[in-house]
């Protein structure tokens, strides 16, 4: 994480306690510094809002040298990941017991209109007096701040983190269920429900995959199972939580044959989840259209397949940690598995970056004054020039230039074009006519680039494969484009609503704090026509980023 946890010695009191010191890195510009501060502020302040066992309790804060340690009880004993990794598979009873001391303090957190947001082993402390303490409010959302913002962008382990809140949707108290359903997986069966190897393929498990169910839960079976229901409505409530592991706690234990395994669509309470289906959130101008899982997968991945997930899966994040749920090389589980590598990197836009909020993108897209073009449109819509001007200076007949200030970016699109909604996690801004169908263009924008743009490409390759509708794969390759440093097509054909139709996906590098993926797609058999045609040769040509 981002401190250092030291024993010292209460001289006044004399005791022994824990200060967490805020580690900040040589040269950190001001906003990132500010954004720390901020989070360590917000974590003391959840801790001692919380009353619960289960959490240690601050006795101070204070500040030295410009930054906040935080004084607080010392715990002595390992995490529960460690416990994990050496000592292998817990108990289901065991498992139970965790899980119920965690409940606990979930209960006393949402209660104070507190979301912990990264519940996983590495969070959870187990004392040598057995204790079980859940650690890490740092990124928690506490109601009511005015310093927490949200604009989309995921911290937490990809493991653990709910499939609402992989599709962008606001969590709530449930999003912590999962989290638990996921961890008390992984104490019974030594892995976490969802691990592809790296955080994008992990996320879009999360979202679509089923879960393999677990071989050695015993009476813990159906808790986990309705704890992991992808559908937050539809998942179990804490109180239920809590009388099933109770349950689990009062079962005898099986030996190993007698271990039964039941899937989730054997779960006794309440009938089997239907397919999925996403619904993309309503912008003005557009309407909502109902997708199948996996374009919503596309979507969401967007935000991170040329930033700074990327950058920890493939490069490794400065810190030491270099990889995401991963296993090492000889099969056998690893730290990072049980999530030591801690949280998903996050853009600075996505942390409060001072005390004053964050202003949520605004939904204005406007068109650029030196074309010529009319008034602004309502938010949302791209603004329509003089229509007896069909050919603007340096657009194609019936093209207009369409600037997206929160997504940074300027590009011409056909004339009457509007954004038509925003990506997942409002990772970029989807464009297409008023009717919201074929052709389209989605544009994603990060402000913290990965250097390989074929292989994050690569890296997602195989889930839009396993989850998309006769897909085929025509070219992954890396292009030659504007003298950008990494540039890569993605190029590929799969139906969509019943409707056969033809992908290109251009992510590239611009600069430090510039990275992009311009989607267009067009119906497969229209492809090679002059409309489509056009409208990727202008979309190449016309595309500049914004500071």
């Amino acid at each position: 994480g981002m401190g250092t946890v030291w024993e010292a010695r209460d001289e006044i009191l004399a005791r022994t306690v824990a200060v967490k010191e805020l580690r900040l890195p040589a040269g950190v510009e001001e906003a990132e510094r500010r954004r720390m501060i901020t989070r360590t502020m917000r974590e003391a302040k959840a801790i001692a809002t919380i009353r619960s066992r289960g959490v240690v309790t601050v006795f101070d804060v204070v500040d030295e040298g410009g930054r906040p340690w935080i004084v607080m009880e010392l715990i002595e004993g390992r995490s529960l990941a460690d416990v994990i990794r050496r000592d292998g598979p817990m108990a289901p009873r065991r498992a139970a017991e965790i899980g119920l001391e965690i409940l606990d303090v979930l209960r006393a957190a949402h209660a104070a209109g507190i979301l912990h947001r990264d519940v996983k082993p590495s969070n959870v402390l187990v004392s040598e007096d057995d204790r079980v303490v859940l650690t890490d409010f740092g990124i928690a959302k506490v109601e009511g701040d005015p310093s927490i913002t949200s604009t989309g962008m995921l911290v937490g382990a990809p493991s653990y983190i709910s499939p609402e809140r992989a599709r962008g949707e606001v969590p709530g108290p449930p999003a912590d269920l999962w989290s638990l359903g996921a961890l008390l997986y992984c104490c019974v069966e030594g892995r976490p429900p969802y691990d592809e190897g790296g955080a994008i393929a992990t996320l879009a498990a999360v979202m679509h995959d089923p879960v393999v169910p677990p071989s050695q839960a015993g009476p813990m079976t159906e808790v986990i199972n309705g704890l992991l229901v992808k559908d937050p409505a539809r998942r179990i409530d804490e109180p239920t939580a809590r009388e099933m592991l109770q349950e689990a706690l009062r079962a005898p234990e099986r030996s190993d044959d007698q271990t039964v395994v039941v899937g989730l669509a054997t779960l006794g309470r309440g009938p089997a989840e239907p397919p999925a289906t996403v619904v993309a959130p309503a912008v003005a101008g557009g309407e909502r259209r109902r997708r199948t899982l996996i374009a919503a997968a596309v979507v969401v991945v967007l935000l991170a397949v040329l930033g700074t997930t990327l950058f920890l899966t493939l490069g490794g994040d400065g810190d030491g940690n270099t990889e995401v749920d991963g296993r090492g090389p000889t099969g056998e589980p690893t730290q990072e598995q049980f999530d030591e590598s801690s949280e998903e990197p996050v853009d600075e836009r996505s942390e409060e970056a001072a005390e004053e909020p964050t202003q949520e993108p605004t939904g204005e897209v406007t068109a650029d004054p030196e074309e010529g073009e009319g008034d602004e449109g309502p938010p949302g819509t791209a603004p329509e020039a003089d229509p007896e001007d069909d050919s603007l200076p340096g657009h194609p007949a019936g093209y207009a230039e369409v600037v997206d200030q929160d997504f940074r970016f300027r590009i011409s699109l056909p004339r009457g074009w509007e954004r038509v909604d925003i990506a997942g996690q409002n990772s970029g801004g989807i464009y297409s006519a008023r009717d919201g169908g074929l052709p389209k263009v989605q544009v994603d924008f990060t402000a913290s680039p990965g250097e390989d743009a074929e292989a994050s490409w690569r890296e997602l390759e195989p889930t839009v494969r396993r989850n998309s509708t006769n897909y085929e794969l025509l070219s992954i390759e890396t292009v030659s484009w504007r003298d950008y440093p990494s540039v890569a097509d993605w190029q590929f054909e799969r139906t969509e609503d019943g409707e056969r139709v033809r992908v290109l996906n251009r992510g590239f590098r611009v600069d430090d704090d510039h990275g992009y993926a311009i989607m267009i797609t067009c119906a497969a058999d229209a492809w090679d026509e002059s409309d489509c045609e056009t409208l990727r040769e202008t979309a190449f040509q016309t595309f500049q980023p914004l500071d």
